[in-house]
């Protein structure tokens, strides 16, 4: 678990995007439990976003909307990131499998044929 300086570091590399996917789910993991950092996020979005809105002139004018979306799309690339990670562990349990059977038929034929004796 992440400290609340720690996660306070990550606030703009949040914002940028720029978090890896075990970063991103420490720090989503860590805006959830500590009220006090995710009003320190609150404030930096809004401030950050704002400033970005005003330099485009585009805006969005519900900006903590904006920040729920954020988050909730960050939760989904924490979540599809674990899936992923599960469906390789799964592939590759299978491929072990494979090759481990592969072989057990192979040297059974070898004993058949007489190489093994």
């Amino acid at each position: 678990m992440l400290t609340c300086r720690e996660a306070e570091k990550m606030v703009m590399p949040y914002i940028d995007e720029q978090l890896s996917e075990k970063g991103l789910d420490e720090f989503l993991a860590h805006i959830q439990a500590c009220d006090s950092c995710k009003e320190e996020l609150e404030i930096y979005y809004t401030v950050y976003v704002g400033l970005r809105q005003l330099d485009l002139g585009t805006g969005v004018y519900d900006i903590a909307g904006a920040l729920e979306d954020s988050l909730d799309l960050a939760w989904l690339k924490v979540r599809a990131a674990r899936l992923r990670k599960v469906a390789l562990y799964a592939v590759e349990a299978l491929c072990a499998t494979g090759v481990f059977t592969t072989l057990i038929l192979q040297v059974r034929i070898w004993l058949q044929a007489g190489w093994l004796r």
